[in-house]
C-alpha cells in the first residue's frame, strides 16, 4: 500500500512538472538575449544566442533595452535574476539613438523544443520498458531511473533556458546526481551479472553532496540571492559532472586492470560497460561542457551531444534483457578500419575544395567538411554489410533468390530418403529456382543407369552422355559430378535456361554448392536403398524350420508395414485428389446446363468432363488395388474375378480364371486373403513387364487341405535355376515379395519354366494352419 501512495505522488508530482515546463515551453519563445550593464548603468545586450528567436527581430549586440512588457528593465523579474531577456511580449530597444518597439510572437526554435522532447519521450518510453518487463532484476530498476532522470532533464530543459527558476533546479541538481545514479547502477549491475564487488559505501556520502547542492539551488526561488547562484551553478555542475564521469572511469580502470588477465566473462563486463561509458560521456564533456567552463562558449550545443549519452543506458538495457555482450574488439576493429577507409578519400576531397575555393574558405570550413566526410563515410562504410544483407532482396534480386532456395534445400535435405523425396524436394526447387527447361539426377551404375529428371529433359540422351563421358564439354547440358563411389557415381543435369541461354557463373557456383550439400543426401539415400534390398531379401529367404520361429516376426512387421502405408496412401488420394475432381466434374457439368452453347464448344466440354472421369475411374482402380476392401465384402475368389476382369480391358494379352472348389479359403482370416491377393497381383504385374505373352490363366483349387493357385503363361519364360536377385537399380524386387509372402503363409513355390516355353507358378498353402498375420 505505501509503494502505490508512493508512486501515485510522484506520477502526480511528474505529472505537474511535465505540464509546467511544457506550457512555458510551448507557450513562450526561446529568445537568448543577455544582458549587462554598461557604464551609464543601463541595460545593454552583451551576447545573442544562436539558437534564440532574436535572429527574428533584427537586435544585435549593443541594443539598450529601454523597456520589458512597458516597464523599467529593473522591474523585470527575468532580468533581475538571471540578466537575460525571457517570458516578455513587448521590449523596447534603442539603437543609434532611435528606439523601436519588438512585439515577440510564438516563433519556437526547434532546437530548444522539439528535440528535448524527442529525448524526453524516448527515456521515458526506456524507462517504462524496463520497469514493466524487468521489474524482477535491481539492476534494471535501476536503469529505468537512469532513463527517469535524463527524460526529467530534458523535460525541464525549455522551461529552465527560458527562465523559469523550477526548470533551472531540476536541470542543474538532475544533471549533478546522474553520474552518482550512474555509479549506483553500476554497483547493483556488477554485483547482479558478476559477483563484483564495488565501493558502495561511498554512494551515501555522494546522494549526500547532491542533497546539499539541491538545498543550495533551492535558494534560486529568493530573488535577491538568486543572481549569486545562477552565476556559478552552471560551472559548478558542469564540474560535478566530468568528476563524475571520471570517478565511474577510474573505477572500471581498476577493475578491469584487476581482473584482466581472467580473461573471463567478468572481464568482458568490464570493458564493455568501460566502452559504453566512454563513448556516452565523452562528446558531450569534450565538445560541450568543458568548452563552456573554459572560453564560455560550447563548439556544438549540448542538445546534441546529450544523445550520446543515451546510449549507455541503451546498451545495458540491451544487456539485461538478453544476457549477453557484443564484442567491443570487433566493433572497434570495424569502426578503425571504417575510419582508415574514410580518411583517404575525404581527405582528396577536402583539399580539392580548399583548393579550388581557397580565396573563399578558412580554416574552420575545411577542418569541418574534413571531419564530416570521414563521419559519414565510415558511417556508411559501418552500416554497408547490415544495410546489403537487408535490402538484399531488392538490390540483388536474383542472389536473394538463390541464397533463399539454399536455404530452403538445406533445410529440407534431413527428410530426403528415395528417389521421390529427391526429385520434390531438391530437383523441382532447383528447376524452378534457375527457371531451366529441366534438370536430372543421374545415378550410374557398372551395369545400368538411372535418372530422376523433372521439366522438359532427354533422358536417352542423358544415359549416353553419361556413358559416352561427353558430358563435361556438352553444348547443351551442365552437367556437374556429385560423387563417385566402386559402386555407383552420381551426377547433376542441367539444361539451359528457358531464354535458351547457358547459365551465369553465379548460378553455375550455386549449382556446386547444391552439390556438396547433395553428396551426403545422396549417400543416405542409396544406403537406404541397399539396406532395404537386403532386408526385402532376407524377408524372403527367412527359413521356415521351426528352429527360425525366433526371427519369422521380422517378415511379418516388413508386410505390416508395407500395408498401412498403402492404406494411407489410397486413403490420401480418396479424400483429396479424387474429392477435387468429382467437384471438378460438378462445376463443368453445372457450366453445361446454365449456360447456351453452341455444338462445338459443348462437344469439347463434354470431352473434358469425360476426361475428368476417365481421371477419376482410374485413380479409384489404382485405389482398390491399394486397399482392396472388396476382399471384406465379396470375398476372395470374387474380388480375384473382378479384379482380373478389370485389367484385362487394359492388357495386351487374354486372361483367364478358373475357380475348382475353392471355397474354403474364404474362412481364413482377411489378412491371409490379403496376402493371396498381393501375390495374384504381383504375378499380373510381373506378366505385363515381362512375359510378352498371349495368353495368362489363373486358377485356384483346394485340394487335401491345401490351398493352390497355379499361373500359367505362353510368353518368353525364363531359366527356372537364375531366379533373379534385387539389385540396386535393378529389378526383382517382385518376385523376392511374392516368395516372401509365401513363406510368410507357410506355403511352397514351384517353378516349372524354360526360356522360350513359358512360366507356370504352383503356390500350395495350407488351409489348416495359416499363419496369423
Amino acid at each position: 500500500m505505501r509503494k502505490k501512495i508512493v508512486l501515485l505522488l510522484f506520477l502526480s508530482i511528474f505529472v505537474g512538472l511535465q505540464i509546467w515546463c511544457s506550457s512555458i515551453t510551448f507557450k513562450m519563445p526561446y529568445m537568448g538575449i543577455y544582458l549587462g550593464l554598461n557604464q551609464q548603468n543601463e541595460w545593454v545586450i552583451e551576447e545573442l544566442a544562436e539558437e534564440g528567436a532574436h535572429k527574428y527581430y533584427n537586435l544585435r549586440v549593443g541594443d539598450i533595452i529601454k523597456q520589458v512588457d512597458g516597464k523599467s528593465p529593473n522591474d523585470n523579474q527575468m532580468i533581475y535574476k538571471w540578466r537575460v531577456v525571457e517570458q516578455a511580449h513587448k521590449v523596447l530597444v534603442s539603437r543609434d539613438g532611435i528606439e523601436h518597439e519588438i512585439v515577440v510572437d510564438n516563433r519556437n526554435v526547434i532546437t530548444y523544443d522539439v528535440v528535448p522532447l524527442l529525448e524526453e519521450l524516448l527515456c521515458l518510453f526506456m524507462a517504462g520498458l524496463l520497469y514493466m518487463k524487468l521489474r524482477h532484476s535491481s539492476s534494471a530498476k535501476l536503469l529505468a531511473v537512469v532513463f527517469l532522470t535524463c527524460g526529467i532533464i530534458y523535460l525541464s530543459q525549455g522551461a529552465s533556458v527560458r527562465g523559469d527558476a523550477v526548470g533551472k533546479i531540476l536541470i542543474t541538481s538532475l544533471v549533478m546526481v546522474l553520474p552518482f545514479i550512474f555509479f549506483h547502477f553500476l554497483v547493483v549491475f556488477f554485483k547482479e551479472k558478476g559477483n563484483i564487488q564495488l565501493p558502495a559505501r561511498i554512494l551515501k556520502y555522494l546522494y549526500a553532496m547532491a542533497a546539499v547542492g539541491f538545498g543550495i539551488r533551492l535558494l534560486i526561488l529568493y530573488p535577491p540571492t538568486a543572481y549569486m547562484i545562477y552565476r556559478y551553478n552552471a560551472t559548478v555542475t558542469l564540474c560535478f559532472f566530468i568528476i563524475g564521469f571520471l570517478f565511474n572511469i577510474s573505477v572500471l580502470t581498476f577493475v578491469y586492470f584487476k581482473i584482466r588477465k581472467e580473461k573471463s566473462y567478468l572481464s568482458s563486463i568490464v570493458r564493455s560497460v568501460w566502452f559504453s561509458l566512454f563513448l556516452s560521456f565523452l562528446p558531450a564533456i569534450c565538445l560541450s561542457f568543458l568548452p563552456q567552463i573554459i572560453t564560455g562558449q560550447r563548439i556544438i550545443n549540448a542538445v546534441y551531444t546529450s544523445w550520446f549519452i543515451l546510449f549507455f543506458p541503451i546498451s545495458f538495457a540491451y544487456l539485461i534483457a538478453t544476457n549477453q555482450l557484443y564484442d567491443i574488439g570487433l566493433v572497434l576493429r570495424r569502426i578503425g578500419f571504417a575510419v582508415l577507409l574514410a580518411i583517404i578519400p575525404s581527405g582528396i576531397f577536402t583539399g580539392s575544395y580548399a583548393f579550388l575555393f581557397k580565396d573563399l574558405v578558412d580554416a574552420r570550413q575545411i577542418i569541418f567538411i574534413f571531419f564530416g566526410s570521414i563521419i559519414m563515410l565510415s558511417i556508411v562504410l559501418y552500416s554497408t554489410e547490415y544495410l546489403t544483407t537487408r535490402l538484399e532482396r531488392f538490390l540483388f534480386p536474383r542472389k536473394y533468390v538463390l541464397q533463399t532456395a539454399l536455404k530452403k534445400i538445406s533445410k529440407s535435405l534431413g527428410a530426403i530418403s528415395s528417389f521421390r523425396d529427391l526429385k520434390e524436394i531438391v530437383l523441382v526447387d532447383i528447376v524452378n529456382t534457375l527457371q531451366v527447361r529441366g534438370g536430372a539426377i543421374v545415378f550410374q551404375y557398372e551395369n545400368d543407369t538411372e535418372i530422376i529428371d523433372e521439366g522438359e529433359i532427354d533422358t536417352a540422351e542423358i544415359k549416353e552422355m553419361i556413358r559416352s563421358s561427353t558430358w563435361l564439354q556438352h553444348p547443351i547440358y551442365t552437367c556437374i559430378e556429385i560423387t563417385r563411389h566402386e559402386e555407383y557415381a552420381s551426377y547433376l543435369v542441367i539444361t539451359r535456361n528457358k531464354a535458351n541461354t547457358f547459365l551465369g557463373k553465379e548460378e553455375v557456383q550455386w549449382l556446386h554448392l547444391i552439390t556438396s550439400y547433395l553428396e551426403v543426401s545422396l549417400e543416405n539415400v542409396h544406403l537406404i536403398r541397399k539396406l532395404t534390398a537386403k532386408m526385402h531379401l532376407l524377408a524372403a529367404q527367412l527359413p521356415d524350420e521351426q528352429s527360425a520361429q525366433d526371427i519369422q516376426w521380422f517378415r511379418k512387421i516388413m508386410f505390416e508395414l508395407q500395408e498401412e502405408e498403402r492404406l494411407r496412401i489410397a486413403a490420401d488420394l480418396h479424400d483429396t485428389t479424387m474429392q477435387d475432381l468429382f467437384f471438378l466434374k460438378r462445376r463443368f457439368v453445372s457450366l453445361l446446363d446454365k449456360y447456351a452453347m453452341n455444338k462445338e464448344d459443348k462437344e469439347h466440354l463434354n470431352n473434358i468432363i469425360n476426361f475428368v472421369e476417365l481421371i477419376n475411374n482410374s485413380l479409384r482402380q489404382s485405389c482398390f488395388e491399394l486397399n482392396p476392401f472388396l476382399l471384406k465384402e465379396i470375398g476372395l475368389i470374387e474380388t480375384v474375378r473382378t479384379y482380373l476382369d478389370k485389367e484385362a480391358y487394359h492388357t495386351p494379352f487374354e486372361i483367364e480364371f478358373k475357380e475348382e472348389e475353392a471355397s474354403a479359403i474364404e474362412s481364413k482370416d482377411l489378412k491371409t486373403k490379403r496376402h493371396i491377393f498381393r501375390i495374384i497381383q504381383e504375378l499380373l504385374n510381373n506378366a505385363k513387364k515381362h512375359s510378352q505373352a498371349s495368353k495368362v490363366s489363373f486358377a485356384m483349387t483346394v485340394k487335401d487341405h491345401r490351398f493352390c493357385l497355379t499361373y500359367e503363361d505362353d510368353g518368353v519364360g525364363f531359366d527356372s535355376t537364375q531366379v533373379p536377385r534385387m539389385e540396386i537399380g535393378a529389378s526383382g524386387m517382385g518376385v523376392e515379395q511374392m516368395r516372401g509372402r509365401i513363406l510368410h503363409l507357410n506355403g511352397k513355390l514351384e517353378f516349372d519354366s524354360r526360356q522360350g516355353a513359358g512360366v507356370k507358378l504352383v503356390i500350395t498353402i495350407p488351409v489348416q494352419e495359416v499363419m496369423s498375420v
